[in-house]
């Protein structure tokens, strides 16, 4: 495999027994079946089948997949050649009950997968995910911390998250030249309709942009001052201060306020 394809694929491989110790050890006793993404050689996968009766790891880059079968095979494990950006998880979980999920996310992807994982409370009860540390403060921010954004929106809509602990680029080869960090997300049905989540988040994507600017400044006209009043909020409030809520009842209010 060429050098910009396994830069594409984040291939920087765990190969910290302790890190990936931590890492299982934040999952459940139940359910006892895990989906692991991005196995590579195989460092978290260990651990994992010592604990879990089953793991299903999805594996995009080919050369990997006949290394861990043969390795791994007849211990409960089975491996997925697919994309995990764009694999039917529906159809790779199978019937039977919900699963946990555990990956080392490819620092180029993690944040569009970790984005399509957490609507899936149906398929997941809990995510332990490695991600770029600061993408993982953006995950798990608050309102009002300097990270308060998107992303940390459509988690609330979601899951409950926090930070279990952050990861040394010796934790891996080759070594980044960035800080990991470990996020825990136990997933729920949404907060509202997901059709109204939409609405709200489209509203707050374009406020912040904005991030500086007082709320009905980054609205740039899309709501009147009275509209933002009338959802309870205030007008010279910064977007990154208002919660998942607040953009909830701004979306509700009706167009013409």
């Amino acid at each position: 495999m060429g050098r910009s394809k396994r830069r594409r694929l984040g291939q920087n491989f765990l190969v910290d027994k302790d890190v990936a110790h931590r890492i299982v050890d934040l999952l459940h006793p139940e359910p006892s079946r895990v989906i692991e993404i991005g196995p590579g050689r195989g460092a978290l996968t260990e651990p994992l089948l010592a604990r879990f009766d089953r793991v299903r790891a999805i594996e995009l880059d080919e050369s990997l997949i006949q290394p861990l079968e043969e390795r791994f095979g007849g211990r409960g494990f089975e491996v997925v050649h697919a994309d995990a950006l764009t694999a039917l998880l529906g159809e790779i979980a199978g019937a039977g009950g919900p699963w946990q999920l555990a990956s080392n996310l490819p620092y180029s992807v993690g944040t569009a997968i970790l984005r399509r994982l957490m609507l899936r409370h149906d398929l997941f009860t809990r995510l332990v995910v490695m991600l770029q540390r600061e993408v993982a403060v953006r995950v798990v921010a608050e309102p009002g911390q300097g990270n308060h954004g998107l992303m940390a929106l459509e988690r609330a809509a979601w899951a409950e998250s926090w930070t279990a602990f952050d990861v040394h680029p010796r934790a891996f080869r080759p070594m980044p030249k960035v800080t990991s960090a470990v996020v825990v997300l136990d997933l729920r049905p949404p907060v509202a309709d997901p059709a109204d989540i939409k609405r709200a988040l489209k509203i707050a994507a374009r406020a912040l942009t904005l991030p500086r600017k007082k709320l009905t400044n980054a609205l740039g006209g899309a709501m009147t001052r009275e509209a933002v009043e009338a959802a309870g909020l205030d007008p010279d409030a910064r977007p990154g201060t208002i919660p998942l809520e607040g953009w909830l009842r701004l979306a509700a209010v009706p167009q013409g306020r």
